[in-house]
């Protein structure tokens, strides 16, 4: 995104282009005195912050801040990592954001419709290696694996990172994102930072092995 584009976009639809093209750095929206700070990586919102509003209060802010200009900073990153809230933008702006079953005129602007109903085919769930009859659902859109209590899925093992890596459901099937972890997230063996997995591989968390599933929703 180039600082021509805020001549074009709504602070929204920038989000929602951030959210799309996947890039890395800090969407400032202004109005005034008022200013929210958005720090967006690989189609999530991780920090926001303006003045005592933090988290998705200060992103909900942002996004219906009306008349508000913006500036996009590239390749900047977050200030606090261990405040990070892993919104999918996407999924946020479908649900919080006024863009809605909006198309815009030049199309380049895509809503979450079609994404939602896709997802709702299947449900996923883990395998733990060493639990077997176990399955560990996965209840949200994007799921936060980690040893951290505030995780979505609490894995309590030495060797995976407080937040380790997020299971995103998308319209194209799962994503796994590594969240810088200290011992990596592998699949299949081989080691990943970002990428679509499948019905049947081997998700590695430090030495934690689950199987990724996924049944059709009833």
């Amino acid at each position: 995104m180039t600082s021509s584009d805020n001549q074009l976009f709504s602070p929204e639809e920038a989000l929602s282009r951030l959210g799309q093209n996947k890039e890395q750095g800090c969407l400032m929206v202004s109005k005034g005195s008022e200013l929210v700070s958005v720090y967006v990586q690989n189609g999530f919102v991780l920090h926001a912050t303006s003045g005592t509003r933090k988290g998705q209060d200060a992103l909900d802010y942002a996004v219906h801040l009306s008349e508000a200009s913006y500036q996009w900073i590239r390749g900047i990153q977050t200030p606090d990592p261990s405040g990070n809230i892993y919104v999918n933008i996407e999924e946020f702006l479908f649900k919080h954001g006024n863009l809605g079953a909006k198309i815009a005129e030049t199309g380049r602007i895509r809503t979450r419709t079609a994404s939602v109903a896709a997802e709702k085919r299947y449900s996923y769930f883990l395998v733990p290696e060493s639990q077997p009859t176990v399955k560990l659902y996965l209840t949200k859109t994007a799921t936060v694996l980690g040893r951290d209590k505030t995780s979505d899925l609490v894995i309590d093992e030495h060797n995976v990172s407080g937040r380790h890596c997020i299971l995103d459901i998308q319209s194209r099937g799962l994503f796994v994102l590594d969240l810088d972890s200290s011992n990596g997230t592998y699949v299949n063996d081989l080691f990943v930072r970002d990428g679509y997995v499948n019905h049947g591989d081997i998700l590695e968390l430090g030495s934690y092995r689950m199987t990724i599933n996924r049944e059709v929703r009833k």
